[in-house]
């Protein structure tokens, strides 16, 4: 299980953050992939070819998401979320 705690610009950036993990009815997340990181934003394609960007505190805090994202992705593992003000907790398992 890894666990990653991501700053995120501001609350509002941590709830749109946390809305595209959210799980859908068959377990799967709404997030397809990721397509840009660039500098302390992330840009993020979901399953409705749809792209959505996330504004987080430091280009390090971005690349932790995409470390942890793309290890999801990768090894197909699930993907939860834990939000505390401008902070996301994310778990994969």
């Amino acid at each position: 299980m890894i666990v990653e705690k991501i700053e995120c610009y501001d609350k509002y950036e941590a709830e749109k953050l946390a809305g595209f993990l959210t799980m859908d009815k068959n377990d799967f997340v709404f997030l397809q992939r990721i397509t840009t990181v660039f500098q302390n934003e992330v840009v993020f394609m979901l399953k409705d070819k749809s792209s959505h960007c996330v504004m987080l505190r430091d280009y390090q805090s971005a690349l932790r998401l995409n470390e942890a994202i793309m290890e999801s992705i990768r090894h197909k593992k699930r993907i939860s979320s834990n939000l505390n003000n401008s902070t996301i907790e994310i778990t994969i398992s």
